[in-house]
């Protein structure tokens, strides 16, 4: 044993009511038949109640009742035991007077948790102040009395003593006194149930240390409050830098003085600092403090071996430098390695104090660290901070970018958020104003326990504004002191034998990828390169390797071999995709030896859920829950690891996640180091201690294709942008190939650098829409064609034969104003009627992107589809006869999937700073010409030469009708090159053609192009269709919509129009039409808001409860499910099949939708499924999607909210649906089906039948 079991004694004998954090009634204890009752309770389950009575201990519980406990009424005492069933007579206590009293038989050394009720949950016990109270916890260790006090009750005030009489008018004074380190500058509030809880709307009048604020209120008010300095990031906490439960003051007279003192803040460490640089003094949690918190955490098995753990953190940053530059174009690696990595190890290096991690550090990353600490690299924003005197696009650029950073940075410090406000008003910024946003872009990248770990630099955070030259030079000083540190702290925690290290490919490339392009020797090479790098830094090579992104292949596997690579990592996802039952823990938690061509490697596959609870979930919650959740978790394994073999695999970014915690992650990372060292139950390991300690005996001979994001490579390749990146990356490749003989061996070396940093994976993981980088995107875009473009130069392609395209930036898609892109049925006339509105799109032409004013022809357009054309309405502002005759043509821009040639620039762009920037590489124009016009309404069609010239295609009748101010436009798909399934990008642009003047005089969209998919025909035999009533999306009933803007129009999102099934040859498809569909959030298949989750009965078998919490119902015991399938816009998790047994299927189920019509469609490969008699019992529901929310749910409140639906039913409990929409069979309702839940159970669904 490798941990001291010594420790659990002290839990066990230690008898607590302590913290648990979550209500009663969602506790999930299996339920219990109760058996006979007599005097006494036989609190075991029916198994243990045969058991001998020794098993049993004899508890009595004797509790004393609130004097205004009404006499006539029952006690019950509920719990664990009996499912928490509030009002169970045989939990019935004996009352005399104010004294109730009960006994239980509880099987020895079994912990139960309990409260007292009066028979409902609305009238269960609560503390002093009428406020929820935590579980009481007893552990039947021996025959004992329980001696217990109800405060008070859920439906019974409080008794208040007050001086005055409750209800006149009252004055408190608070007086409060500050930690020595508080910032001068920063201004104190009061935050509290008097004021909606905004922390940073009641100022307090600062004096010195002190601050005051005199509160009008009411003889017995109870208030509950905080101070902060303006947020919660900054909100006080306790003289150990933990959260701290709301002050409540109970008002008692007219006027009132209330003295409190505020030991430390959220952001601000509470220790005395000192005058260094180098890494703050922290201060542990005391053991005894870390010994109650983790008693508090259902405990795992002593009598198995401790769970082993392997953490694997992964630092990474894809290469920012300048083709052919020391120098980078953007700050990312500076950034992160001044708040994150360094600090990474000095969090295991004091608070591990057992067991081992791993990091996974990319050579791409160190590369570019080094040229910062050894050769004096920057990076663009480091030259624009040092730079005195910037040109006007240089302040535009600082204005913008100098805002990158996470907002809660921005809102917790006064100056900085005073310079967003004044950018977003677009005032003008002085020169002090220019240097302070310097200084605070550079000062708070930095961690906040370096800014407090050095006087100068904290002295700075304080001083916040009027910053000097000499201040900016010192934080930029010290940035470049805490990068050269970073190597030399791992390498000694290796070297201590605290952590393992790994690396990457060099470049980070998804490596299948590039084997399925037919360049498996780029794999190789960057394997090789990215081993040999990493040696020649830390002075010895790593067994260990994470593909980048955790992407791998079977073909992969021989070249890690090859290179000597003992084990790798991946997700669980892959290993489902083997063939492997990853519901079973015992499957899932060991390590497999894979082997190909005679040559293997050894694939730990990481717990998907718990490594995106760090990643993702935590960030919402306090550390303490969250960890508790954490250790719960793994203490639920360890019950398992019966051979002792096991081993959970956590591994996730070790920096992207931070931001977005309080305080960075600071204390969320302290303490969950803490615990782990501490936790009996758990040992954490490296993947090379775990293969020196155990034999790999399962093994595996294929390593099926996929990654991290759900299982699959759709994150980097399949969209449109990455399609055509790829594409343009093969062509540049093709070209360095065919001219490598003409290179020396020096450019040769250079030039396959820059292809191989071209295949990094970050640049596919921008583009398209399942990613957003913001303000970043367009550096992002035209960094990645620069490094072809270099590609190009240094394969000795002359200037003016590099392609066009790699010189202009991608925009991202315009919104619709209005509607969506919908088949239509199209009568070409010009007139644009009510149907033909309700079925197209509107995009409005901004006038504030208008090149030439005189030009402003352009008011908007429609766009709309049938099944072989485009069409497209344009409004103008002036009459067709007014233009009749005159030099203009009306012209539409596309780009076609399969273009070999495209040009960047419209036919009658002008040189220089004229030249109309659609946002994309162009393939297609139609034109009209309005000089010709009402003799001919011809379209004529041309295409891009690949030169800039536009070169005819044709002239075609009848495709053009003009009424007024709209002329229509019917371009065929033929014309295009599109068919069903395609994508394409579309601009509308107006041209002057006089004589020797011709110029583009409008364009729009103005943001970006209209962006056009058709969708994909997918049917089969129509099986059976449910119709579902208009309007019924408020769940169980009264049900409201989020307030946020991204929900409008507020209906139909939700709303089931009809469900059509079909029956092909290999697939079962699901059609969904809803009320209303956007994409406010750019899923990737074009929804935002919808979850469909189905449930098929299909066999014998099965389970009555969801696959995973979130939806809040269950199913009819008759009708037990065998198969879920998951359906969200964002196919990483809404694209999935998963067994009852929980094997998930990511390739089970296909998600297309056509969001003009808003049809979601589901297809189910029947290849997955086992039906028996050719009959599946059905369960169609739907729900809001919440990226953050349990199953991606998304909560209902009692009142709706920003994010929140509102319309929670007041007697639910915590058993209220969170489905929304569902369809019913014949003779039900949806109302009462949802309204079925109880105090204790959710509501019950009814299938539907389909009969194939």
């Amino acid at each position: 044993m490798s941990k001291k079991f010594s420790k659990i004694f002290f839990v066990v004998v230690f008898i607590v009511l302590s913290i648990f954090l979550i209500s009663c009634s969602a506790q999930t204890e299996q339920k219990v038949s109760p058996g006979e009752i007599k005097s006494e309770i036989n609190a075991t389950d029916v198994e243990n109640a045969e058991k001998t009575s020794e098993s049993l201990i004899e508890l009595t519980f004797e509790v004393t009742l609130p004097e205004n406990t009404p006499k006539d009424e029952n006690i019950y005492i509920v719990g664990s035991f009996n499912d928490w069933n509030p009002g169970d007579e045989n939990y019935l206590l004996k009352r005399n007077g104010n004294i109730g009293t009960v006994v239980l038989n509880v099987e020895k050394d079994t912990e139960i948790e309990y409260k007292y009720t009066r028979g409902n949950w609305g009238t269960v016990e609560k503390d002093e102040n009428g406020e929820e109270i935590e579980n009481r916890k007893v552990i039947a260790d021996e025959t004992k009395t329980i001696k217990d006090v109800v405060a008070s009750w859920a439906d019974i005030p409080a008794e208040i003593k007050t001086k005055a009489q409750p209800g006149e008018e009252a004055v408190v004074t608070f007086e409060v006194t500050l930690p020595s380190n508080t910032p001068n500058s920063d201004p104190i509030y009061i935050v509290g149930n008097f004021n909606n809880w905004d922390p940073g709307q009641l100022e307090m009048e600062r004096k010195g240390n002190k601050a005051v604020y005199t509160l009008d209120t009411e003889v017995g008010k109870r208030l509950e409050y905080k101070y902060t300095r303006g947020n919660w990031d900054t909100v006080e906490k306790d003289e150990n830098g933990e959260e701290i439960s709301n002050r409540v003051l109970i008002v008692t007279d007219t006027e009132q003085l209330q003295i409190d003192k505020v030991a430390s803040w959220r952001d601000i460490l509470p220790q005395e600092t000192s005058n260094s640089s180098e890494t703050p003094e922290v201060k542990n949690i005391s053991d005894e403090v870390i010994e109650n918190f983790l008693s508090s955490i259902p405990k795992g098995d002593e009598n198995k071996e401790p769970l082993k753990v392997a953490i694997v953190w992964h630092h990474h940053q894809p290469s920012y430098k300048i083709p052919g530059s020391l120098n980078a174009e953007m700050p990312w690696v500076r950034a992160h390695v001044i708040n994150d990595y360094p600090y990474m190890a000095d969090l295991v290096d004091k608070y591990l104090t057992s067991g081992s991690v791993t990091f996974n550090i990319t050579p791409v990353l160190l590369m570019q660290l080094m040229d910062y600490v050894n050769n004096g690299a920057k990076d663009k924003y480091l030259e624009l901070s040092l730079k005195d005197n910037l040109t006007d696009k240089e302040k535009e650029f600082v204005k913008w970018h100098f805002f990158d950073i996470n907002p809660q940075f921005i809102d917790s410090h006064p100056r900085y958020k005073e310079l967003r406000e004044k950018r977003d008003k677009n005032a003008e910024f002085t020169s002090q104003d220019w240097l302070d946003l310097k200084v605070v872009w550079n000062l708070y990248w930095i961690n906040i326990e370096y800014i407090n770990s050095d006087a100068k630099l904290r002295e700075l955070a304080e001083k916040d504004k009027n910053y000097t030259k000499e201040d900016l030079e010192y934080v930029i000083s010290k940035q470049y002191e805490i990068m050269s540190e970073i190597v030399d702290k791992y390498k000694k925690l290796w070297d201590e034998g605290k952590i393992e290290l790994t690396t990457t490919p060099y470049y980070h490339p998804i490596l299948p990828l590039l084997v399925d392009m037919g360049w498996p020797e780029d794999a190789k090479a960057q394997i090789k390169r990215g081993l040999e790098y990493f040696t020649k830094i830390f002075g010895k090579k790593p067994e260990g390797m994470w593909p980048s992104e955790q992407a791998v292949s079977t073909p992969l596997v021989p070249m890690f071999a090859d290179n000597t690579v003992k084990w790798i990592i991946t997700d669980k996802q892959i290993l489902q995709k083997a063939g492997i039952n990853t519901g079973d823990p015992r499957q899932l938690y060991k390590p497999y030896k894979v082997t190909v061509d005679g040559k293997s490697v050894i694939v730990f596959f990481r717990d998907t859920d718990l490594s995106d609870r760090i990643g993702f979930k935590y960030s919402n919650m306090s550390k303490e829950n969250a960890i508790k959740d954490f250790l719960s978790a793994l203490h639920k394994i360890q019950k398992m690891n019966d051979v002792g073999d096991m081993v959970v695999t956590i591994a996730l970014d070790g920096e992207n996640a931070w931001e977005h915690y309080p305080n960075n992650g600071n204390d969320f990372r302290k303490l969950f180091y803490q615990a782990l060292s501490n936790d009996p139950y758990i040992e954490l390991v490296t993947p090379g201690e775990y293969i020196e300690s155990y034999d790999i005996k399962d093994k595996l001979t294929q390593l099926p294709k996929g990654s991290w994001v759900g299982g699959s490579l759709d994150t980097w390749y399949g969209e449109k942008e990455e399609n055509e990146a790829w594409e343009r990356l093969a062509q540049a490749r093709k070209v360095l190939m065919g001219n490598k003989n003409k290179l020396t061996e020096e450019e040769l070396k250079k030039a396959l650098d820059i292809l191989y940093s071209a295949e990094g994976s970050d640049w596919f993981w921008w583009y398209g829409s399942d990613q957003d980088a913001g303000n970043n995107e367009v550096l992002f875009d035209m960094h990645f064609k620069k490094l072809l473009v270099q590609l190009y130069r240094i394969s000795k392609v002359p200037e003016d034969k590099i392609p066009g395209y790699l010189f202009i930036a991608n925009k991202k898609p315009s919104t619709a104003s209005k509607g969506n892109i919908g088949k239509v049925e199209i009568t070409l006339d010009g007139i644009i009627d009510e149907k033909e509105m309700m079925k197209s799109a509107y995009y409005s032409d901004d006038d504030s992107g208008v090149m030439y004013k005189e030009g402003d022809l352009i008011s908007g357009f429609y766009v709309g589809r049938d099944n072989a054309n485009i069409y497209v309405a344009i409004e103008l502002k002036k009459s067709s006869d007014e233009l009749a005759g005159k030099p203009y043509k009306l012209e539409i821009y596309t780009d076609a999937p399969n273009a070999k040639k495209l040009n960047t620039k419209t036919a009658y762009s002008k040189s220089g700073e004229k030249i109309t920037d659609l946002g994309f590489a162009l393939a297609k124009r139609f034109s009209f010409n309005l000089q010709k016009y009402p003799k001919s309404h011809d379209l004529y069609y041309y295409n891009a030469s690949g030169t800039e010239r536009w070169m005819i295609g044709g002239r075609v009748p009848d495709l053009i009708a003009v009424n007024g101010n709209i002329v229509e436009f019917k371009i065929p798909f033929d014309l295009i090159g599109i068919k069903s399934g395609d994508e394409i990008n579309l601009a509308v642009v107006m041209a002057h053609t006089e004589k020797n003047n011709s110029k583009d005089v409008d364009f729009a969209p103005n943001s970006g192009p209209v962006h056009i998919m058709i969708p994909k025909e997918i049917g089969g035999k129509l099986i059976k269709t449910f119709e579902d009533p208009i309007g019924d999306e408020d769940g169980p009933g009264g049900y409201t919509y989020p307030k946020d803007g991204a929900f409008e129009p507020y209906k139909g999102l939700w709303d089931i129009e009809w469900v059509k099934v079909f029956d092909n040859d290999d697939s079962i498809v699901f059609k969904f039409k809803f009320g209303e569909m956007t994409n406010p959030w750019g899923a990737p298949k074009g929804f935002s808001h919808q979850l469909i989750n189905i449930y098929l009965d299909t066999k014998n078998g099965g389970l009555t409860k969801t696959y995973k919490d979130g939806a809040r119902v269950q199913f009819d015991k008759k009708h037990p499910w065998d198969y879920f399938i998951k359906v969200a816009g964002w196919p990483s998790y809404g694209q999935l099949l998963a067994t009852v047994d929980g094997q998930e299927i990511p390739e089970g189920v296909q998600v297309e939708a056509d969001t003009g019509e808003k049809i979601i469609t589901v297809i189910v490969m029947k290849k997955f499924l086992e039906i028996k008699d050719n009959r599946i019992y059905a369960y169609f529901m739907v729900g809001s999607q919440d990226g953050y929310g349990a199953d991606h749910y998304r909560a209902v409140t009692p009142e709706n909210t920003q994010w929140t639906i509102g319309g929670y039913p007041e007697n639910a409990g915590d058993f209220g649906p969170y489905v929304l929409d569902i369809i019913v069979p014949e003779g039900y309702e949806q109302y009462s089906i949802l309204s079925s839940y109880t105090d204790s159970e959710y509501a019950t669904l009814i299938p539907v039948e389909i009969d194939f």
